[in-house]
């Protein structure tokens, strides 16, 4: 979470690829994951700039506070 003083400065963006780039360079892994609300546009814009890919969208598999949420996942692959 950012707060909002510091948001659509590009933090997530560049934190996104040295995530990334420590992931699959020292970690060796094969893949990541990420898991945002539908709703959230921000999120689901800095995870498309950042070349991840829609995997699926699951209706109401989340309840939290005596509701049923959505989720959505993105995930990318390594380039090895």
């Amino acid at each position: 979470m950012i707060l909002p003083e510091f948001q659509g400065k590009g933090i997530v963006s560049e934190s996104i690829k040295v995530l990334l780039k420590y992931g699959f360079d020292e970690m060796n892994l094969h893949s990541v994951e990420a898991v945002i609300d539908p709703e959230n546009i921000a999120s689901e814009k800095v995870l498309q700039k950042s070349n991840f890919i829609k995997e699926a969208h699951f209706k109401e598999n989340e309840f939290f506070e005596g509701k049923f949420w959505d989720s959505v996942v993105y995930s990318i692959l390594s380039k090895k």
